[in-house]
């Protein structure tokens, strides 16, 4: 067998994801075999659920429907917008439990007028997300600018990636070409983004707004609402093709650690007998 040392920054944390040890008999390799998985739980892919803007179509039809499936997405939440605060003891109390990842959206979706609105604006929904979930102090967590009208953004690009450096904030995957209704209309084109990403051995996503509420019949629906009968045979697809071994369907910070360790991961063969590991 054999004896490694791994140089993996989080060890502890991603040592049984990363890892595979195969000490099978007569198998046809090396006693002590160690080989870096591309994605956790040996998965083909990666892919992600992301919901912008806390509609709340999240709390009544998205994390009911993603925890049949055992799926895992993130929420990028508006702590001080409208629809947040009318459902605002489901936000701190309940989804988070049941699998909602949450991400910073702003507080309120409105843009930022200068640097001291910006820190109001992505601080304050850092802080709301700390103070809400428990956990380590400070941690990172994710982050998707809001789209919002020409003229309301008005801070730089180096000052916003100075703001995400101080409040430890991970950009996600651009929207452009990703985004559920507003790119993609089917079940099948989003699909096909999972099938791409098992094909390249990489990792592929999909970002909702809302989703079509049908009980009760509120007389309008939320911002760019999926409809259901798209969206329940697509999450049955992304549960397929996991529960198959193709794909890691995880939040987007996961993916972000996950990747980091993979890049810089290295082994290290430091003694090999067939008595010791």
């Amino acid at each position: 067998m054999t004896v490694g040392r791994l140089n993996v920054p989080v060890l502890f944390f991603f040592a049984a994801a990363l890892l595979c040890f195969s000490f099978s008999a007569g198998a046809a390799v090396e006693p002590g075999a160690t080989r870096i998985l591309p994605w956790a739980n040996g998965a083909k892919a990666c892919f992600l659920l992301m919901f912008d803007d806390s509609w709340p179509s999240h709390i009544s039809v998205a994390v009911p429907e993603l925890e049949k499936r055992h799926l895992p997405a993130t929420f990028y939440i508006c702590p001080g917008k409208g629809e947040y605060r009318v459902f605002h003891d489901a936000w701190e109390t309940n989804l988070w439990r049941h699998g909602a990842v949450y991400g910073n959206h702003t507080m309120t979706h409105k843009g930022v007028a200068d640097l001291a609105d910006a820190r109001r604006e992505i601080g304050g929904c850092t802080e709301e997300i700390l103070r809400i979930i428990p956990g380590k102090r400070p941690r990172l967590i994710s982050w998707a600018m809001p789209g919002v009208e020409q003229g309301k953004w008005n801070i730089s690009s180096d000052e916003l990636s100075a703001l995400l450096g101080e409040y430890h904030l991970v950009d996600r995957p651009p929207f452009k070409g990703h985004g559920a209704v507003y790119h993609m209309q089917t079940a099948e084109q989003m699909l096909a983004l999972a099938d791409k990403a098992i094909a390249a051995g990489g990792m592929e996503y999909v970002i909702f707004h809302g989703l079509e509420i049908k009980d009760p019949n509120r007389g309008y629906q939320d911002f760019w609402a999926m409809k259901q009968d798209v969206v329940f045979p697509f999450f049955d697809g992304i549960a397929a093709r996991r529960d198959r071994g193709d794909l890691w369907v995880t939040d987007h910070i996961s993916y972000h650690k996950y990747a980091t360790e993979k890049e810089t991961a290295k082994i290290e063969s430091l003694v090999c007998t067939p008595r010791e590991i």
